[in-house]
């Protein structure tokens, strides 16, 4: 008993630690909207899951794990790691764009310098 309160404390002080730092965050104009949106549906799932734990004794019932905590565990993995390979297709976007950009830049540099000498 004391560990399931512990838990659902641990889960509504993570939560709301989490939406706190990332409307900060949004006020100060450093976080785009998508990614907020993610963190403030991920702090509700949270919530959710705190205030509702038949919620999770339900679906761990239904998914064959042996503890609800343990869906938890896994439904926070998974989430974090779907976040992690979207950002890194967003890294490898940017660093792409990057490139293509930089080489822009020094052809554009390369044309003017020609230029100058041609004059």
């Amino acid at each position: 008993m004391f560990d399931q309160m512990l838990i659902r404390v641990c889960l509504i002080v993570g939560s709301l630690i989490t939406a706190a730092y990332v409307l900060r965050r949004v006020r100060h104009a450093k976080v785009q909207i998508e990614d907020t949106i993610f963190w403030l549906l991920f702090s509700a799932a949270l919530l959710v899951l705190a205030f509702f734990p038949g919620i999770a004794y339900w679906a761990s019932n239904l998914l064959g794990f042996q503890s609800p905590i343990n869906f938890v565990y896994v439904v926070i993995i998974f989430l974090l790691l779907a976040k992690l390979f979207l950002l890194s297709i967003r890294v490898s976007q940017l660093d792409s764009r990057l490139r293509i950009l930089t080489e822009q830049v020094a052809l554009n540099q390369e044309k003017q310098e020609s230029e100058k000498l041609d004059l």
